[in-house]
């Protein structure tokens, strides 16, 4: 394989030219920024086996390279320590059919920059959000998959968006499932790991689908949500993938890249319409977190988070480090997962680092799935507008009944909220 070349054909736009031994021409465009995606496109494979990819960066393109530990992909997110330094991808294969290895590599044509995080721009602007937790445990605690289907299927998407619209918020974030092991989506990558069939764990309907579909009507966005480990309350699914039953516990490299497959497929299949993703529990105290970003491990928090982009490059992720003063978690936040019991911290700015939005994540209830209120809603009004005003994010968890009606109180609390924020718009 000779002549790869990076172009440059606009500021920090970058084209990848490669001629095989076929003088077949491939190309890639990626934006040599801060927490962007840039890399070799997936038909680069076609004719080649055993392909191995190694990234390095360096001050210059003549420097000394230094080994990216756990960069093994053929895209790579560019991370904020990246910043001033060029980047190179080594490449090495077989041609099909051949025992000869070859080998070559790229260097990009400029280094890497800090322009913020444009990919966070859309979640700036919509200011506050609500956050739904649908789940098995809360909407039919008893029962399985009959009852979980009929659940699923109840749950009214058009009068959800329209009460979501009512209430003048920004976003939606919407649970895929939690820790019962079953799912408000289909996915075969999770059938297939755990032995069963098409809607035994994971519903028939695919809701979030649904749900997409409801919210366009008004241009609400969707995140969605998982937890970072596999479900932690159903035997059967924890033995399948031996994993620690009624415990959080750190993922194995057997567990972890099915719960990539997963991610992916989701994220696959809904594309560009699912703008960004939160993932709970990447404590540190459970050891999740630093099992994550062993680098050693060929599933890392790299391969999470690009299984989560697989499907919009440019969508936003977030990995919960629990309850405390709000900060990035790890080099992958877009924005901060900010949980917190209650609203007690303002930002001065839009970013708690560079390249990561500011977000406050809170219940309305007493507690998470709580059916009361902890807020004054002249005092809720007066912290959502202080928040967004200073250019950061709200979520405000909401509870429903099955069908998805939001309960009166927290409905009249968000349409509070809303009605402040677009008038000091």
């Amino acid at each position: 394989m000779k002549n790869l070349k990076w172009i440059l054909i606009l500021p920090f736009l970058v084209y990848l030219s490669c001629k095989n031994a076929d003088k077949d021409e491939i190309s890639l465009v990626g934006d040599l920024y801060a927490k962007q995606i840039v890399g070799l496109p997936l038909d680069f494979s076609n004719g080649k086996e055993n392909l191995e990819y190694n990234w390095y960066m360096a001050p210059t393109p003549t420097g000394e390279w230094s080994r990216l530990q756990g960069i093994w992909t053929h895209e790579i997110i560019l991370l904020t320590s990246y910043v001033g330094n060029f980047i190179k991808c080594e490449i090495s294969y077989n041609e099909a059919g051949s025992d000869k290895k070859v080998s070559d590599s790229v260097v990009s044509s400029s280094a890497v920059a800090y322009n913020g995080n444009t990919n966070t721009d859309w979640f700036k602007d919509a200011g506050y959000g609500v956050m739904l937790h649908y789940l098995k445990e809360a909407m039919v605690p008893e029962g399985g998959s009959e009852e979980w289907n009929k659940t699923v299927d109840s749950f009214n998407v058009d009068r959800f968006a329209s009460q979501v619209h009512e209430a003048g918020a920004g976003y939606v974030m919407f649970t895929l499932g939690q820790n019962s092991g079953y799912y408000c989506a289909p996915n075969k990558a999770f059938d297939k790991a755990v032995g069963v069939g098409a809607g035994e764990l994971c519903s028939k309907r695919d809701l979030p689908k649904d749900l997409i579909a409801a919210l366009k009507k008004y241009d609400i966005p969707l995140i969605l949500y998982l937890p970072s480990n596999p479900p932690i309350n159903n035997k059967y699914v924890s033995e399948k993938l031996r994993y620690s039953f009624q415990k959080d516990s750190a993922t194995s490299q057997f567990n972890q890249p099915i719960l990539e497959n997963m991610i992916r497929e989701w994220s696959m299949r809904y594309g560009d319409d699912v703008k960004g993703w939160w993932f709970d529990g990447l404590y540190s105290w459970n050891d999740i977190r630093s099992t994550r970003m062993d680098m050693s491990l060929k599933h890392n928090i790299s391969t999470h988070a690009l299984a989560a982009k697989a499907g919009n490059k440019n969508s936003i992720v977030s990995f919960n480090s629990g309850f405390g003063k709000i900060h990035g978690n790890t080099p992958y936040d877009d924005y901060t997962s900010g949980e917190k019991a209650t609203i007690d911290e303002f930002p001065s700015g839009r970013w708690a680092e560079d390249g990561v939005q500011w977000f406050l994540f809170t219940y309305l209830g007493e507690k998470w799935g709580g059916h009361g209120q902890q807020f004054v809603t002249d005092t809720l009004v007066d912290q959502a507008t202080n928040i967004v005003n200073n250019k950061g994010v709200l979520c405000l968890e909401v509870v429903t009944n099955s069908e998805g009606g939001i309960l009166p109180g927290h409905l009249e609390q968000i349409k509070a909220v809303g009605r402040r924020l677009k008038r000091s718009r």
